[in-house]
């Protein structure tokens, strides 16, 4: 998972003292078929991600309950790690470790597992124990020594310190958090800062669009709630709505999305200014849910990547949309929609260069798991 720093930050400090910055044009991403990797899946294959150096890319399949990785140079699967060795039947969340030797596997109540992929071993485990049924979030630190996480029946968000194997901190205790991301950089006074950002799920018949995201100082334990200062018309509240949280701009601003359901299906996103908690621009995206986790592609696109699904056709149309803000909105400026690459789940590099993306177009499809590369569309 991408996890934030000030990267405009330490650019401007890197550059001559009267260097110009640069102007910032916004161009969405062409996605360029580089291979299809070996294998696939009747059912799925869920939670893809890139080893830090793109050497890699893992992700689970679902039928035989797999864990696979392959290389990324020439789409051949370089592991195969069975049940009997990582024990789950799905994946919550899996992440390599920073140097790539390692993958960390999350499921439900077990145990969290770091996993020697090439030797196809569990090497340590972390007793989380997060929920019965799923965890719904979680987010590290850039280094892997926190982690936070949620889960869909307990409620509250967990902080744990990674390296001594124990449970810290716990926030937000009487809530349902569905949305998490973590911050670890200096505030505009140069001052060491550690935010936790979080989205609430609404239980059914809670309508109310009252304290539904959040941002946590990880020290001082206070939470600032999110969005109550929303313009009434810029609300679209329903039955079971679930909110999401991204930190992007290299941590200057948070991008809030949402999914809402009964009566009728739609989605949004907010654009909220970190430091200030100030709400800033929305945009609505229709009768859509957003099924993916929502990422910022820095330059050179300079916008918002959010995979959409259509829920009035059948089967379900998937897209993804690429946003950019103007002075007073989000626009979307460019779609991918599934009549050109049938997306049924992707992640994108922590460089913005690649994309894992699994296809789908039809039920009676298998599951297949592609590369490509992403450059500016001209």
């Amino acid at each position: 998972m991408k996890f934030r720093t000030i990267l405009c930050t330490l650019l401007l400090a890197a550059a001559p003292v009267f260097a110009k910055p640069e102007p910032i044009i916004p161009h969405p991403p062409d996605y360029v078929l580089d291979k299809q990797l070996e294998g696939e899946d009747p059912f799925d294959i869920s939670k893809p991600v890139f080893s830090q150096d793109n050497s890699f890319v893992a992700a689970f399949m679902s039928s035989p309950h797999l864990l696979n990785v392959w290389e990324t140079k020439t789409g051949k699967i370089v592991a195969s790690i069975q049940e009997n060795v990582h024990g789950m039947d799905a994946a919550d969340g899996l992440e390599f470790t920073p140097d790539g030797k390692q993958l960390i596997l999350m499921r439900n109540f077990q145990p969290l597992k770091f996993i020697d992929w090439k030797e196809s071993k569990v090497v340590r485990e972390v007793p989380i124990n997060v929920d019965p049924k799923k965890i719904l979030a979680y987010a590290f630190s850039p280094t892997q020594d926190l982690l936070a996480v949620s889960g869909q029946m307990n409620k509250g968000i967990a902080l744990w310190d990674m390296k001594k194997g124990v449970k810290i901190k716990t926030f937000a205790p009487d809530k349902t958090i569905s949305g998490l991301d973590m911050l670890i950089t200096r505030d505009r006074q140069g001052r060491p800062v550690r935010l936790l950002s979080y989205g609430r799920g609404l239980d059914a018949g809670e309508k109310s669009w009252k304290d539904v995201a959040g941002l946590i100082n990880m020290d001082s334990g206070t939470d600032t709630p999110l969005l109550n200062d929303i313009p009434a018309d810029k609300k679209k509240e329903g039955s079971l709505t679930y909110f999401f949280t991204d930190f992007e701009w290299g941590g200057g601003h948070l991008l809030v999305t949402y999914n809402l359901f009964p009566p009728t299906a739609k989605a949004g996103v907010y654009l909220i200014d970190t430091w200030t908690g100030k709400y800033l621009s929305q945009q609505d995206l229709g009768n859509y849910t957003v099924k993916f986790r929502s990422k910022y592609l820095w330059k050179p696109f300079y916008g918002f990547l959010v995979p959409t699904m259509d829920m009035r056709s059948s089967p379900y149309a998937s897209s993804a949309d690429f946003l950019v803000p103007d002075k007073n909105a989000l626009k979307v400026i460019d779609s991918v929609h599934e009549s050109k690459i049938p997306i049924y789940g992707l992640r994108v590099s922590d460089k913005w260069d690649w994309a894992a993306i699994v296809t789908r177009a039809e039920a009676s499809e298998a599951c297949k798991l592609f590369l490509y590369r992403l450059v500016p569309k001209k």
